[in-house]
């Protein structure tokens, strides 16, 4: 059989991007530890390409989250021809996940942290260290209530398949 134009371009893809992190990887972990940094009287060592590692992650990152914003809204407005209250139930999603964000943002504290010994007072980012961790607490949550659901079986009636 045959592969498509898109499954083409989807392992070329893959694979480019894997070489590129291998590379970025062996950068991060076998060039050098020289950059020497004080803080508070204290130094400390890292890794000469921590910033070429941070940066990959970024755009990987951000690579992913616009895609898969771009294809939810593609897929909404291809479901919404066709049937349009299934569209409309795949906007529970998109509403629960801003629910989330927003409850995560009120959640947020911006007090001032002392950090290494000096205070970081950039309310920016601490409130989105916080919505990040809060996020990733919640999203654990569900994850791992959704595996016991799963592997308990308790709802084997909803994944009925019809012959």
């Amino acid at each position: 059989m045959k592969a498509g134009i898109s499954e083409k371009i989807s392992t070329w893809t893959f694979y480019a991007l894997m070489a590129i992190s291998a590379v970025v990887l062996v950068l991060f972990f076998f060039i050098g530890f020289d950059n020497v940094t004080t803080i508070s009287g204290n130094t400390y060592t890292d890794p000469e390409n921590l910033d070429v590692l941070m940066y990959w992650m970024y755009t990987l990152v951000a690579a992913c989250v616009i895609f898969v914003a771009a294809f939810v809204i593609i897929q909404f407005f291809a479901t919404l021809k066709s049937e349009p209250k299934a569209a409309l139930k795949s906007l529970l999603s998109i509403v629960l996940l801003a629910a989330l964000f927003g409850g995560a943002y009120a959640a947020s504290d911006d007090s001032t942290m002392i950090i290494n010994g000096s205070a970081f007072d950039d309310k920016g980012k601490i409130i989105l260290t916080d919505v990040c961790i809060y996020v990733q607490y919640v999203l654990v949550l569900v994850t791992v209530i959704c595996t016991v659901v799963s592997l308990l079986g308790l709802l084997k009636f909803v994944n009925k398949v019809k012959a």
